[in-house]
């Protein structure tokens, strides 16, 4: 018996049913096998390791460090793309890009097509997301391969915007050699970043990455025209240009300028590419100060010789932000040693940190700007110092000592101010210091006995123009802004003002010169218009640069620096803790009663002027020495002492400290100014009065023979005067207050001696050895 099939009878026995689940789950099946894939193999975009850029202030590259490979990759965002290129790119290679999912079926089916009817592939039917899951995961050229990457581009569009996506493709695409991103090839063939694009630039950079090698402008110009043109035309048919922007385009000739990279600013470019990991990395530098100071720096160290080198530094005092950084004269040059940055450099500042010795004397009360001070021969323990000069200058003022850079007087101040605490004072303001091993701050830090280098006085130096508060050098935007006091508001203002006024200023800049032992480093440190500048010139090995000293070299190069800059010189608002005032000489105490011999205009800190120091600290003699009370008789003003019966009145006269008596008129010296006694009194004792000072053992006109294998000795003695005594020889002080003195002399030398006494009487001998 035969059973007739019927609908419900193959509905009952679940024969229609089955196709149904099983299309259902043929449906499903890509879906779950995309969710597996997915799951098991998840994709990215982060960016493979790419080039170090360097910016300057307006984004512009400094210069770029290539990537593990050698290839040039330079970070950008979509925003910093010229939409011209944006509009060739998408409506040239994948119009439909914000409609599809990330594969284009249409654009598939076309380029299967197209390879059936020609035989070939005629276009590949990628779409800019495939081109991304390409780059990628880069798979073989084969059907097995492209199946993944479409599977690629099915998870990249699922997980990531189309901006990321197309972000990446920016900064990834290849464009020719080792140079991968559209900024890397806009700089590399053009010269400048992708945001200052043309027409014509746009379309050649939109198929470059089709055929990197073939359509490289500066290999194939010509064959980069024809494919430039093609997008050009393109364009036009899709009415996304206009036919008058083709014409123009397409007269744009093909070049490629062949910069390879950026060198400017290469040495802080090194610097910050060691220290900070990020891609982009962007610096306060002024992009043509910087061109222009580079240059300057070169063909001044040309001029000076081979293995000269140079650097320079300017800093914006109210943001700390580094506006031009040169660390050689020249980084290619290896005989001048470009590659070494002389901007961190330790070496010795020579004069550079006298400032700062005034500076924080007057904070401490010791001195103010009119100071009385000693150039003369000075011996400090076992310390001489000498000048530049070789001179001295006697009674000089702390602006003097200060604007002429002498020696001596800085020395003595600085032995009443203390070397650790100076030394500690810079080291809390920031400076990086080095002190020779073994050995602690001593006075010969006043003249170049440390190390430092021009970032570390560029920071210092900023607080005489930012209210005493050093600023710390900012080389990228956004370093964190560091401030340190060193002076207070009143001293940095005196001492910076003094620099400015100083007879051998260049006009419009305060700026402090230093020189090095043996002319190894000349520095100029300038304050200007709100900014700090340093300069440096010298050899990198260490080797002297005879004849040339901080005024003759470093200033020159400095005031032309300078003159680039806007504006003019500005001093900062005098603060109302400086006051002017008329000060006495030698007493350095506002004009009063006292016998003035001399008025000097002064700045003062909190009205405070302080006493004149009548020696060094280790010799010292106090105020009261030099102020001495005196009884005159009413009649014949002559010295009357005490019981003596003539009628006399008090009265006080003023000595100048005995190491300066020798650069006195004889007015001024001591022993003319003690008054005779009365000769109505009792016969005063030889401690109250001078007793007339000569050399013994010498005379006039005598000279000396020194025989060949003797070595005469010359026994002098101090006749007369009052002790101690002085003892000078050639100018320099002898560790010898007593009142003989023992001289070896020397074979056709000649000898000046000279000898001093407590009241400042002096004697004075020449002696001639042949």
């Amino acid at each position: 018996m035969r059973t007739k099939l019927s609908l419900p009878s193959l509905r009952r026995a679940g024969l229609l049913g089955l196709p149904l689940r099983l299309l259902v789950l043929l449906m499903l099946l890509p879906l779950l096998a995309f969710t597996l894939v997915d799951w098991i193999l998840p994709v990215d975009l982060s960016p493979r390791p790419g080039s170090r850029v360097v910016l300057a202030n307006d984004s512009s590259p400094l210069r770029a460090f290539a990537d593990q490979e050698g290839l040039w990759r330079y970070p950008i965002s979509i925003d910093q793309v010229s939409p011209l290129y944006l509009d060739a790119l998408i409506h040239y290679e994948d119009r439909y890009f914000y409609r599809h999912p990330g594969v284009n079926p249409f654009s598939l089916l076309r380029a299967i097509g197209q390879a059936i009817r020609s035989g070939t592939i005629v276009s590949g039917g990628s779409t800019l997301t495939m081109q991304v899951a390409r780059m990628r995961y880069p798979e073989p050229r084969t059907l097995i391969g492209k199946g993944k990457e479409l599977v690629r581009a099915l998870q990249l569009e699922r997980h990531y915007s189309k901006a990321e996506i197309l972000t990446y493709y920016l900064n990834q695409a290849p464009f020719g050699g080792t140079i991968e991103g559209v900024q890397a090839a806009a700089l590399r063939y053009f010269g400048y970043g992708a945001k200052e694009l043309t027409h014509a630039q746009a379309a050649l950079l939109a198929v470059l990455p089709q055929a990197p090698t073939r359509y490289r402008p500066d290999r194939n110009p010509a064959a980069a025209t024809q494919a430039r043109n093609k997008v050009i035309d393109r364009l036009v048919g899709y009415a996304v240009w206009s036919a008058n922007d083709a014409r123009q385009a397409k007269m744009e000739t093909v070049t490629s300028l062949g910069l390879n990279n950026y060198q400017q600013a290469p040495l802080l470019a090194r610097r910050l590419a060691k220290a900070r990991s990020q891609a982009l990395i962007q610096t306060p530098i002024i992009a043509s100060w910087q061109i222009s100071t580079e240059r300057l720096l070169r063909d001044q160290a040309n001029q000076l010789g081979e293995q000269v080198s140079m650097a320079a530094l300017v800093m914006e005092n109210a943001t700390g932000y580094v506006r031009v950084y040169a660390g050689s004269a020249d980084f290619g040059d290896l005989e001048r040693f470009g590659h070494v940055d002389m901007v961190p450099a330790l070496r010795s500042p020579g004069s550079t940190l006298k400032p700062f010795i005034y500076g924080l004397a007057i904070d401490a009360g010791l001195i103010h700007s009119a100071s009385l001070l000693m150039d003369v021969p000075l011996r400090f323990s076992d310390y001489q110092p000498e000048n530049f000069s070789g001179g001295f200058s006697g009674p000089v003022s702390v602006a003097q000592s200060l604007t002429r850079s002498l020696n001596v007087p800085a020395v003595q101040v600085l032995e009443q101010l203390g070397p650790v605490p100076f030394y500690l004072s810079l080291q809390q303001a920031g400076a990086k210091l080095q002190l020779p091993a073994n050995s602690r701050p001593n006075l010969a830090i006043a003249l170049g006995g440390l190390g430092t280098n021009l970032e570390s006085l560029v920071r210092l130096y900023s607080a005489l123009d930012h209210g005493g508060v050093t600023q710390a050098p900012r080389f990228t935007l956004d370093s964190p802004k560091v401030e340190r006091r060193l002076l207070s508001p009143g001293s940095a203002w005196i001492i910076r003002k003094l620099l400015a006024d100083a007879p051998n200023a260049p006009p419009g800049i305060a700026v402090k010169t230093g020189t090095s032992y043996g002319f190894r480093d000349s520095w100029a440190i300038g304050l200007v218009d709100g900014y700090t500048l340093g300069v440096w010139v010298g050899k990198p090995d260490g080797t002297p640069l005879t004849g040339h000293n901080g005024r003759q070299t470093a200033v020159p190069l400095l005031v032309t620096i300078a003159a680039r800059l806007p504006g003019q010189n500005r001093l900062p608002e005098q603060p109302a803790s400086v006051s002017a005032a008329e000060i006495c000489w030698p007493t350095g105490q506002p004009e009063a009663t006292e016998q003035c011999d001399e008025t000097r205009p002064a700045w003062l800190l909190n009205q405070l002027a302080p006493a004149t120091w009548m020696a060094t600290a280790e010799h010292s003699v106090s105020l009261q020495a030099s102020l001495q009370s005196m009884r005159l008789a009413l009649d014949s003003q002559l010295q009357v002492p005490f019981g003596c019966p003539v009628a006399a009145a008090t009265t006080i006269k003023t000595f100048w400290p005995l190491p300066l008596q020798p650069w006195l008129p004889i007015a001024r010296r001591t022993h003319t100014r003690l008054v005779p006694f009365d000769p109505r009194c009792t016969k005063p004792s030889a401690a109250t009065r001078a007793v007339p000072l000569a050399i013994a053992g010498i005379r006039a006109g005598d000279a000396i023979q020194v025989l060949e294998g003797q070595q005469p000795l010359l026994s002098l003695t101090a006749e007369g005067g009052q002790a101690p005594f002085y003892w000078y020889i050639n100018g320099q002080l002898q560790d010898n207050h007593q009142g003989q003195l023992s001289l070896a002399p020397m074979a056709a030398h000649q000898y000046e001696i000279v000898l001093m006494d407590s009241f400042g009487q002096l004697d004075r001998q020449i002696l001639d050895a042949f």
